[in-house]
């Protein structure tokens, strides 16, 4: 049910505007920080090689390997996002992306990397690909702007990395 706001716009009953306003900043940064988290990895792959030694085969396994199991991965958690509960998926999401990060700047090997890497993929998909969809379904009659804020979000923080 949607409630009528001074300003015109139409607001999900219950939910004050405040707190959607909080709401949707906590899940723009979420964008924000994987695109930095994006660019600053990318930036990074001359430095990382150097370090670990890697060959360009353990490169194309370390950009490839996880990708590949992030899509079966992904594919059961979008799922069950849409018949369960998005909190838990995102916060889950957050954490294991927070542990992967630490995984990955603590790799001391092609190994450690790798799992950092098979962890990071699929836990980036949980809490942005989540986060994304929570935030177009929180304001359903501000779905464009949201997406636009959105795609703002992920630029900045491109930029930034």
């Amino acid at each position: 049910m949607l409630r009528r706001q001074a300003d015109g716009t139409r607001r999900p009953a219950g939910k004050p505007a405040r707190t959607l306003l909080s709401f949707s900043f906590a899940l723009l940064g979420v964008e924000f920080i994987d695109e930095l988290v994006d660019g600053v990895s990318g930036a990074a792959w001359p430095l990382i090689r150097d370090d670990l030694r890697l060959s360009y085969i353990q490169i194309g396994m370390l950009l490839s390997v996880p990708g590949l199991l992030a899509i079966v991965v992904e594919s059961v958690m979008g799922i069950l996002a849409d018949v369960w509960r998005r909190r838990v998926l995102v916060l889950a999401g957050g954490g294991a992306f927070a542990a992967a990060l630490l995984v990955t700047s603590l790799s001391t090997s092609f190994l450690m990397l790798l799992c950092g890497s098979i962890i990071f993929y699929p836990a980036s998909g949980a809490f942005v690909s989540i986060s994304q969809a929570a935030l177009m379904d929180s304001d359903p009659a501000r779905h464009e702007q949201n997406m636009a804020r959105w795609t703002l979000s992920g630029s900045l923080g491109n930029v930034a990395g």
